[in-house]
């Protein structure tokens, strides 16, 4: 009993976890919850204190007048200063810290603590259905975990797949506190379209390895996923099209170069360049991004590259680590310290690039992804397709997968749409380099929700 009491007293002054307690002050700015826990009014001179998303837990002095409440930690440098409302279920103020500066927010009065919010995410009740299920796949032998969103007094309906693109992710496709996939979901429904969305391999309900898993086989799961829809008698399934975003724009090109029952493909920057030429532009333009001068760009890129060639010509069943070492090497000799030292390469760090990379390059995914050959897929696509990018988009740069996907494409019915101002996750941006996602209060660009909407309905007219 007593070591259990040294350390729960060693945690509280470190930095406490929030307890349990009927009372939640919580606000947000941006991607972050504030949280404090406990009552303003119980004459305690500290409570529990909390962003959840920089895991971030600590006790804060507070103070409490008739009209305002402040509370400060000096040793994270938080601090707040607010007035409540008129019957005092919410206090406005500004919250300040170095992560978050000078943060205009109210913080709420709640029973418990509640996720992330924004705008666009719908809110119950729902003018449609809303069904989570779970079901075996046949082939794959894995368990699935999804949501059905069936339009509300409709028995005949397009039905639409949502694919999520790289890393693993939830059936929602939630990141930073912004499920996309609702979003879109809730639009579809609203306008008479269906769709299924599915939590990942290994999340979720979903059971499988992600981590040794390739595009291919996230590609079955969508094969299993349509076998699934026909098999239900309760679900019209005779007209399913699937929509990709990135990665999943290159998973919706693979299966609808070879499954019949697919009736129409939407890619949202989407794949459609090889993966080798995916990889020199997507690293091209992130580097330009951070504003490098054109002389840093192109000899980080001439290194990039030979890293990326030897790991394409490396068998499958063999480490790149190797090669890519002395591949390096010779590389780094041929250059001046002045160059090694503006790409970053110097004082060891050449150690760093191979160990981080060749973590990654020995992959199955990252194996399959570089061999990825668009020519292989979209000539076999006959169905209506419908292709988007943000002209923003630095991930998948918007220009060369558009027309890759026109040269190659075999559909005589082909829409392609460049959207002005938007990034890789389909906000409207201002910087539009990958760190300002996160502060974007904006889910999903409207204008793209409808016109994916209207695409589908005239094609399911027809």
């Amino acid at each position: 009993m007593k070591i259990v009491n040294f350390l729960y007293l060693s945690i509280l002054l470190l930095c406490c976890q929030i307890g349990f307690s009927q009372t939640i002050w919580q606000g947000q700015y941006q991607s972050y919850r504030i949280i404090v826990s406990g009552d303003f009014d119980t004459k305690k001179d500290s409570l529990s204190f909390s962003i959840p998303e920089l895991g971030s837990e600590c006790k804060v002095a507070l103070k409490v007048a008739a009209d305002s409440v402040s509370f400060k930690n000096d040793m994270y440098g938080y601090t707040f200063k607010g007035k409540y409302n008129a019957d005092k279920t919410a206090v406005t103020g500004v919250f300040n810290n170095y992560s978050i500066p000078n943060a205009s927010i109210v913080l709420k009065k709640q029973n418990s603590i509640q996720p992330l919010f924004f705008a666009q995410h719908p809110q119950k009740p729902y003018p449609y259905q809303v069904i989570d299920m779970t079901f075996l796949g046949k082939t794959t032998k894995l368990t699935y975990g999804g949501t059905l969103t069936l339009p509300q007094g409709k028995k005949k309906y397009p039905l639409a797949i949502l694919i999520s693109g790289t890393g693993q992710h939830d059936r929602n496709y939630t990141f930073m506190g912004r499920e996309s996939f609702t979003v879109l979901a809730d639009y579809l429904a609203r306008n008479g379209i269906a769709s299924l969305r599915v939590d990942d391999r290994g999340f979720g309900k979903t059971t499988g390895d992600f981590e040794n898993a390739t595009t291919g086989d996230f590609a079955n799961d969508i094969e299993e996923e349509i076998a699934y829809l026909k098999s239900d008698k309760n679900i019209d399934a005779s007209y399913i099209g699937l929509i990709g975003h990135s990665e999943g724009g290159m998973i919706a090109s693979i299966v609808s170069s070879r499954n019949k029952d697919v009736k129409f493909m939407i890619s949202l920057s989407g794949v459609g360049v090889s993966g080798l030429e995916m990889l020199n532009l997507q690293n091209t333009s992130i580097l330009k991004s951070y504003n490098f001068t054109d002389k840093v760009v192109a000899k980080q890129m001439e290194m990039y590259n030979i890293m990326f060639k030897v790991v394409y010509d490396t068998k499958d069943n063999e480490s790149a680590k190797p090669a890519m070492e002395i591949k390096l090497k010779e590389w780094m000799q041929q250059q001046d310290s002045t160059i090694l030292k503006e790409i970053h390469m110097l004082d060891g760090r050449d150690k760093d690039f191979l160990y981080r990379y060749g973590k990654d390059a020995d992959r199955k995914w990252y194996r399959y992804t570089i061999h990825y050959n668009p020519e292989n897929y979209l000539p076999k696509i006959t169905i209506p397709v419908f292709i988007a990018n943000g002209d923003k988009d630095i991930q998948v740069p918007a220009i060369e997968n558009v027309n890759s996907f026109k040269k190659y494409l075999g559909t005589k019915d082909l829409t392609t749409k460049i959207y002005p101002g938007l990034n890789h996750m389909y906000q409207h941006c201002t910087t539009c380099m990958q760190k300002e996602v996160k502060e974007l209060d904006e889910v999903f660009a409207p204008e793209v929700l409808d016109d994916i909407s209207k695409w589908i309905l005239v094609r399911y007219k027809k």
